[in-house]
Order: structure tokens, then C-alpha cells, then sequence
């Protein structure tokens, strides 16, 4: 049997990032009702959350032009 190259895709930034600041804005919401938090309290995670996001974004995107450089 012949051995395929697996072909990777690469990651989509701005999908990744809009399912995190999902997820984060559902953990506050998880938060805020099982009491672990308050209503007023989420005035700092959801900035949090959406400077991590952008953060990972950046990071993932550098990271796709260093490879891209590389193979060129």
C-alpha cells in the first residue's frame, strides 16, 4: 500500500476566536447563574475574555506567516 501525505488545513483565526469569546461569554453566564458570581461582577470577564481571545488570534496568526515563510 502507497503512504499518503495527510494534508493539513490550516487553522481558521477569526472562527477561533469568535468560538472562544463564545464559550467565554457562556462560562459567565454559567457563573452568574449557579451563583458563583454576580451580574455586576462580569465587568471584568468579559474583557478578560476577549483580550485572551484576540491574544490567541495574534498568536496563531504570526504563527501561520512564520510557516508560510518558511516553505517559500
Amino acid at each position: 500500500m502507497a503512504r499518503q501525505k495527510a494534508h493539513r488545513r490550516s487553522a481558521n483565526v477569526s472562527s477561533l476566536v469568535a468560538g472562544i469569546v463564545c464559550c467565554g461569554i457562556a462560562l459567565g453566564w454559567l457563573l452568574v447563574e449557579s451563583r458563583q458570581l454576580r451580574l455586576a461582577d462580569l465587568g471584568w470577564l468579559l474583557p478578560t475574555i476577549l483580550i485572551g481571545a484576540g491574544l490567541i488570534g495574534v498568536a496563531v496568526s504570526v504563527q501561520r506567516s512564520r510557516n508560510q515563510r518558511r516553505r517559500t
